[in-house]
């Protein structure tokens, strides 16, 4: 029989039995995930710049470096762009701004209408250069644009039109003769809640169309002109009138 084990009494062990103290946990350091893979963009911000290029943190231990050569303007310590990444003849992975030379500027299996993808680059004197789909640029006309974008914003968007050259233009809304009619439901809709008449007419600041209805001053004045034509409302420069059916 084993003798009561009495709590007090100081435990002896051979040296070879003697128990081993358990390592106290430590977690495991948190992975860190890259801001974009090999053959993406990403909005980076530019972290260190010197005569080599512009080192940008992309998530991980290591900045990615953006060579003096695949800046398309210089870039500035603490200012963010938006970087495509690739493999140079040496296999490091490096950044470019120029994404010209690995995004394809001219449409192919893309069609009018289609719902695409957008991520916003940079604003140009005519509007808003964006990566289509991660794999095309095209660019969204300032006129047609309602809202603040940013470098780096992702958004979805329209194929406006392919022009001859095969360039794409792009929009925030459908273009289709679907769309037109959704909107002229939401604009019959509206006044019936408004008592019948609404002061936003073909005449208000584009930025007000927008905030109402999420579509340029162009669209909405298909719209109300469609509306007119089939007497659903009256129209003057103040004002707008449903009409009774």
């Amino acid at each position: 029989m084993w003798p009561a084990h009495d709590p007090g009494m100081k435990v002896s062990y051979p040296k070879h039995m003697r128990p081993i103290k358990p390592k106290p946990r430590t977690s495991a350091p948190a992975q860190k995930i890259p801001k974009a893979q090999l053959g993406e963009c990403a909005l980076l911000r530019a972290v260190t710049v010197t005569k080599t290029g512009a080192f940008m943190d992309c998530g991980l231990e290591r900045d990615l470096l953006v060579p003096v050569s695949q800046q398309l303007t210089p870039m500035t310590e603490g200012q963010s762009y938006v970087v495509y990444l690739f493999l140079d003849p040496q296999k490091n992975v490096i950044g470019s701004t120029k994404l010209h030379k690995f995004l394809d500027e001219r449409a192919k299996n893309m069609a009018a209408g289609e719902q695409v993808d957008l991520l916003i680059v940079n604003e140009t004197e005519l509007g808003y250069k964006a990566v289509v789909n991660g794999t095309h640029l095209g660019l969204l006309y300032k006129g047609e644009v309602f809202r603040s974008l940013q470098p780096g914003d992702k958004t979805r968007g329209y194929i406006k039109a392919i022009r001859d050259d095969r360039k794409i233009d792009l929009s925030l809304q459908k273009q289709n003769q679907q769309a037109r009619d959704e909107l002229g439901d939401r604009i019959l809709a509206f006044l019936e809640i408004s008592g019948g008449s609404s002061t936003l007419t073909d005449y208000s600041p584009p930025d007000a169309i927008y905030k109402q209805y999420g579509v340029s001053k162009g669209s909405y004045k298909k719209a109300l002109g469609k509306l007119y034509k089939q007497r659903r409302i009256s129209l003057a420069k103040d004002k707008i009138t449903l009409l009774a059916k």
